[in-house]
């Protein structure tokens, strides 16, 4: 029986948390809500400034298919609720495509709540954001995006 989707994203988070921590040195120590109602999947507390930082994490193992085809492009579909994203509070999205073995990241991006939220259009309840997983993409998203096989993805983090 193969992974449900829920199953797979709660692998991805926890990759992502560990990678994280990983390569921070240890700087930060993740904690998550016991409800996640305000959208965010886990808080980073920063040992070295008593300062924390909320994050959303998506995880994907695959892109979306070419159009009229089978095959797989480079565009990954990400779906946020719009309600994650909230001007009183500061917080990140983490977006990672994983092999499908979910052993390593293909491509990660890291949002902060303002960049992702630019996205929003009309009242629809839900951010649809498609990055590319081409790292010569000229996409909107290319300033965001980190490319390794780990999440080396701290230093986009502002504390």
């Amino acid at each position: 029986m193969p992974l449900s989707s829920a199953q797979i994203g709660a692998i991805g988070e926890h990759l992502l948390v560990n990678a994280v921590m990983m390569a921070s040195d240890g700087r930060l120590s993740p904690f998550q809500p016991h409800a996640d109602d305000a959208g965010r999947d886990v808080l980073f507390h920063d040992k070295k400034t008593d300062n924390s930082v909320a994050i959303q994490l998506k995880c994907r193992t695959v892109s979306i298919r070419k159009r009229n085809s089978e095959e797989r492009g480079n565009v990954v579909h990400f779906q946020i609720r719009k309600t994650t994203f909230n001007d009183a509070r500061r917080g990140y999205l983490v977006a990672a495509l994983f092999e499908e073995e979910l052993t390593r990241f293909v491509s990660n991006m890291v949002h902060t709540d303002d960049a992702a939220a630019r996205g929003r259009q009309g009242r629809l309840r839900q951010l649809v954001i498609r990055p590319s997983k081409a790292a010569d993409s000229a996409d909107r998203y290319a300033p965001y995006r980190c490319y390794s096989g780990r999440a080396g993805t701290t230093h986009h983090l502002r504390l």
